[in-house]
């Protein structure tokens, strides 16, 4: 009698889901980011974004840090970007430094979305965020939250109760930063969920296992998921072209300094301008 209680449970409860649930309409814009993973969302073609972001420099002298990007559809199903910043631009630094390279960004989406599978987009993203890693402070040269590389991204849409939007993403990446060091590649899951056409809330988790210790005797710090870097954002699509984001990063503080610090969690302010040409 309990296990044919336990079987109706599951009946019902998977009823109610696929009630609640409905596939996510092609003619709606999906995100291409959560805060900073891809999703398998694109620009389309004969468009163009400019991004702005505005975040606290990882060396505390520096000030704020500004990062500047720009992207353009290709294609329905291919994207290119590029991106460049610098540290103590804004705010009140001291000093001020400029990011060595241009990032940019190559992303193709290989499968469309259906009802049964995900979408699916591969791509290479050469920009790191967070500010610049000192040799001194983090044992490597490079980002603070160390740029994609080569990625994998998935992501599933759906409508709840036919109005409220809710995205499931995932993404696999390996860095070229301090590759011949750490050679295991990263993983991120997230959500994003929108109450109506203008308010979304977004979150990510950064399991951040290419920024661990890559010393012999603590490779098993790899595997630490709960080390990871939590990120949430609220992002406001005041109209069709213009949207503006704040979020909050390494929420729980876990991305430390060599000498065992803790940057502490970040506040980002976030703008993005789509258009068609």
């Amino acid at each position: 009698m309990q296990r044919r209680f336990s079987k109706l449970s599951c009946v019902v409860l998977f009823l109610i889901i696929s009630t609640c649930l409905k596939a996510f309409p092609e003619t709606m814009l999906q995100p291409r980011r959560l805060v900073d993973s891809h999703t398998a969302g694109v620009i389309p073609r004969a468009h163009f974004d400019f991004e702005c972001r505005v975040y606290p420099a990882g060396n505390p002298e520096y000030g704020s840090g500004i990062l500047l990007g720009m992207a353009v559809g290709i294609s329905d199903r291919f994207m290119l970007g590029l991106s460049y910043g610098g540290e103590g631009w804004v705010g009140r630094g001291r000093n001020a430094i400029a990011n060595p390279l241009p990032g940019w960004l190559i992303k193709y989406r290989v499968f469309e979305e259906s009802y049964a599978f995900p979408g699916v987009a591969i791509g290479y993203d050469h920009q790191g965020y967070g500010g610049l890693a000192e040799k001194a402070g983090f044992g490597y040269k490079g980002y603070i939250f160390k740029s994609p590389g080569f990625f994998l991204s998935l992501s599933k849409n759906y409508l709840v109760f036919s109005k409220a939007q809710l995205g499931l993403h995932g993404m696999i990446n390996y860095s070229m930063e301090e590759y011949k060091t750490v050679t295991w590649p990263n993983c991120y899951a997230g959500i994003d969920f929108g109450i109506n056409e203008e308010l979304y809330f977004v979150m990510e988790y950064n399991m951040g296992f290419n920024q661990k210790d890559p010393d012999p005797p603590n490779r098993a710090l790899y595997a630490r998921i709960n080390e990871g870097y939590l990120n949430l954002g609220i992002r406001w699509a005041f109209s069709p072209s213009f949207n503006i984001e704040f979020d909050a990063k390494d929420v729980f503080e876990n991305r430390r300094r060599l000498n065992g610090s803790t940057l502490g969690w970040g506040r980002e302010l976030k703008l993005v301008y789509i258009a068609s040409f």
